[in-house]
């Protein structure tokens, strides 16, 4: 798996949740959308050292 295609993943990951989680929070204050920010990049780079982990090591 290429390294471009695993970052796009990880970022469509972060993505994903950022919306989802503003959508389940229904709130759109300046505090709420950075706190889910905040989160959607730790989301986005642990599911990125899972993908990598899973591809390096599992999947062979």
């Amino acid at each position: 798996m290429g390294k471009k295609r695993l970052l796009m993943q990880a970022l469509m990951g972060g993505i994903l949740y950022f919306g989802i989680s503003l959508m389940l929070e229904k709130k759109y204050t300046a505090e709420i959308m950075r706190t889910e920010g905040a989160e959607a990049v730790i989301f986005a780079i642990v599911y990125g050292a899972g993908l990598w982990a899973y591809y390096k090591f599992i999947k062979k």
